[in-house]
C-alpha cells in the first residue's frame, strides 16, 4: 500500500522562502531529517541548523507547501494516454479520424489504443462509426475511450477477438459499445499490452505526477479496469522505486472474491470504481429521471442496494475500507441505501470507523448527504468535472437539461454538512493538474457550491491523506512525514472568509498562511520540487 523500500536520509535546510504551515505561518525556513519535518522557522533562526546540514537550498523567495493527493486516478491509463493516441483536443469528428490515420501509419499494423473523445464538442454532435474507425486505420485493432471512459468507439478488427461481445449489453453494430459490451472489448485491449509496456507507462503516470507536486495517488483498478497484475505491479513498483505512494483500490464485490484478491495484489481498499452506474456522456449514469437527450433512457444499474450492503458489512468485518461509484442521482441514492442497510446490521459506529467512500457523486440530494455525514462517509470528488462540462450548452446540459445540470457536484453543501471532502482527477478522464482543480472548486459553476482556496487546497491535500486513515498526515509541521512541493510563484495572497470583505489581502498580520493567487488570468503555480519521504522525485531547483 504505502510501504517503501526508499527514503530520504539527508538532513536538508531549506530557507529563504514561504511554508505553508498552520502551525508556524511565519515560517520561511524548513529542516527535513531523513523522511520527517524536524523543523520550522524562520530565517533569522535558520542559521542554527546549517553547520550541521548535508544540504542547504536556497527557496529563492519559492513556496513551499504539502504535496497533493490524487485521491482517483488509473495509473496505467494515464501513462498510456500520455504517450498515446491523445483525442482530448479534437475540435471535430474529421480532426479524430485524421489523428486516428496517422497514428496507424505510424504503428503499421499494431494496436491502437486511444482516449479522450468528446462528440459534445463537435459539430457533428456524433461519435465516430465502426466503418469510419476501420476506413481510417486500415483495418487495425482500435480502442478508443470516450473522455468519461465508460463508453467506446472501436473497430471491426477488435470486435473479431472478443466474438461474444455481440451477445453482451451495451452492444450496438454502429454506435459506442457501453456496459458489458465496452468492458469486454477494454479488457481485451488492455490485455494486448506486455507487463513491460504496463510498467512503463506507470513510471511516465507516476513521473508526470511529481511534475505536477503530487505525493500520493490512490489507484483505481478493478476486474475490467486494470486488472490485478496490474494492480500489483504497480504497488510493486511504487515500493521499489521513488514517487509518488500508491494506495491501491480493487473494485470487485467481495462476495465475489474481492477481498481475497485485494490481499493477494496489496491493495488499501476493496472498492473503489466499484460501479453502481456509469457516467452522463455515455447516458450511462442511473437517473430517477430520463436523459434530456435520450427520453427513453434511465442510464445503467450495476448493483443493487442490497449488493452494496452485503459488500459493506463483509469489507467492514474484514478490516477494509471500500468505496463505490456512482454518479446519477438514483446510483447516489442506492449507495446511500445500501450503507444504511449495512448499518442496520452492524451498527452506525462500524460504519463510521471503516474509512468508507463515494467516487464522484455528482448527482447527491440533501438527504444523501446528510446519511453520509451521519455514517461517516468520505466524498471523493472532481472539480475539473464541473469545469470541462457544466458551462452553458455543455455536455451536463445537453444530456440533463439546465435544472438538474444546475445541481450537480455540491462541494460546498457537502463540506457545510461536516462530510469529509477528498479531490481527484479521476486521470485520465481529466488530466493531472492540482492547482487547476483547486481554482475549479474556487469557481464552481454554481456560485453557491464554490470553496474558499484554503478549503479547496485541504481537500486536494491532507483531504486525501484523511480518505485512506492518516488524517496526521497532509500538513506541513514538525514530526509529520517529509511530503511536500515547492512552487514558483510571484506572489502568497490570503482569501477573504467572506465575499463583503476584500477578496485578497497580502498582509502577513492575519497569521494565516498564503496561497498563490489563483485567478482566471493568473498563471498556475509551476512546480520546481517534489519530494516523497524525504526523496526528491522531481527537481528544477538549484541548491
Amino acid at each position: 500500500m504505502t510501504s517503501t523500500t526508499w527514503s530520504g536520509t539527508e538532513r536538508v535546510l531549506l530557507h529563504g522562502g514561504t511554508i505553508y504551515s498552520p502551525v508556524s505561518p511565519f515560517a520561511t525556513a524548513m529542516l527535513v531529517e531523513g523522511d520527517t519535518i524536524a523543523w520550522l522557522g524562520e530565517d533569522s533562526a535558520a542559521a542554527a541548523h546549517r553547520d550541521t546540514a548535508d544540504r542547504v537550498v536556497d527557496l529563492r523567495g519559492a513556496l513551499v507547501t504539502p504535496g497533493f493527493v490524487d485521491a482517483h486516478v488509473h495509473t496505467t491509463s494515464t501513462g498510456l494516454a500520455l504517450d498515446g493516441l491523445d483525442l482530448s483536443g479534437t475540435q471535430s469528428l474529421g480532426e479524430a479520424l485524421d489523428l486516428l490515420s496517422l497514428r496507424a501509419r505510424a504503428l503499421r499494423g499494431g494496436t491502437i489504443l486511444g482516449h479522450g473523445w468528446d462528440e459534445t464538442r463537435w459539430p457533428e454532435q456524433r461519435p465516430p462509426t465502426r466503418e469510419e474507425i476501420d476506413r481510417a486505420s486500415w483495418g487495425s485493432v482500435v480502442y478508443l475511450s470516450r473522455i468519461d471512459v465508460h463508453s467506446a468507439a472501436v473497430s471491426s478488427a477488435l470486435i473479431a477477438a472478443v466474438p461474444a461481445v455481440s451477445s453482451m449489453a451495451g452492444y450496438a453494430l454502429h454506435l459506442p459499445l457501453t456496459r458489458a459490451a465496452h468492458h469486454a472489448v477494454r479488457e481485451a485491449a488492455l490485455g494486448s499490452l506486455s507487463a513491460g509496456q504496463r510498467r512503463d507507462a506507470q513510471r511516465r503516470a507516476r513521473a508526470e505526477a511529481a511534475r505536477a507536486g503530487i505525493v500520493a495517488l490512490h489507484e483505481m483498478a478493478g476486474p475490467s479496469i486494470s486488472g490485478v497484475d496490474d494492480l500489483a505491479g504497480l504497488i510493486d513498483l511504487a515500493r521499489a522505486e521513488p514517487g509518488a505512494l500508491v494506495f491501491g483500490f480493487w473494485g470487485e464485490l467481495a462476495q465475489e472474491g474481492g477481498i481475497e484478491t485485494a490481499r493477494a495484489a496489496g491493495a488499501y481498499a476493496v472498492g473503489g470504481d466499484l460501479s453502481i452506474d456509469g457516467a452522463i456522456g455515455s447516458r450511462t449514469a442511473l437517473l430517477t429521471r430520463p436523459y434530456a437527450d435520450a427520453p427513453d433512457s434511465l442510464g445503467a444499474q450495476y448493483l443493487s442496494a442490497h449488493d452494496i450492503a452485503e459488500h459493506v458489512v463483509l469489507a467492514s468485518d474484514a478490516h477494509y475500507p471500500t468505496a463505490f461509484h456512482c454518479i446519477g442521482d438514483a446510483a447516489c441514492r442506492l449507495a446511500v441505501d445500501g450503507f444504511e442497510e449495512a448499518a442496520e446490521r452492524i451498527g452506525v459506529d462500524r460504519i463510521r470507523q471503516s474509512g468508507h467512500r463515494l467516487e464522484h457523486a455528482e448527482l447527491l440530494d440533501d438527504d444523501g448527504i446528510a446519511s453520509m455525514a451521519r455514517l461517516g462517509i468520505i466524498a471523493s470528488m472532481q472539480p475539473m468535472f464541473d469545469e470541462a462540462w457544466a458551462a452553458t450548452g455543455g455536455m451536463y446540459e445537453q444530456r440533463l437539461g439546465a435544472d438538474r445540470s444546475a445541481s450537480m457536484n455540491r462541494f460546498a453543501d457537502v463540506v457545510a454538512s461536516g462530510v469529509a471532502l477528498a479531490f481527484g482527477s479521476d486521470s485520465p478522464v481529466t488530466q493531472l493538474g492540482p492547482w487547476a482543480a483547486v481554482r475549479a472548486a474556487m469557481g464552481h459553476s454554481a456560485a453557491a457550491q464554490r470553496l474558499s482556496a484554503r478549503a479547496a487546497f485541504a481537500a486536494h491535500t491532507r483531504g486525501g491523506w484523511r480518505a485512506v486513515g492518516r488524517p496526521d498526515v497532509g500538513v506541513i509541521a514538525p514530526g509529520a512525514p517529509a511530503h511536500y512541493a515547492v512552487w514558483d510563484v510571484d506572489e502568497v495572497v490570503v482569501q477573504a472568509p467572506d465575499v463583503r470583505l476584500s477578496a485578497w489581502s497580502t498582509d502577513p498580520r492575519s497569521g494565516t498562511p498564503g496561497l498563490p493567487p489563483l485567478l482566471r488570468d493568473h498563471p498556475l503555480p509551476r512546480c520546481v520540487r517534489t519530494v516523497v519521504a524525504g526523496t526528491t522525485v522531481h527537481d528544477e531547483v538549484e541548491d
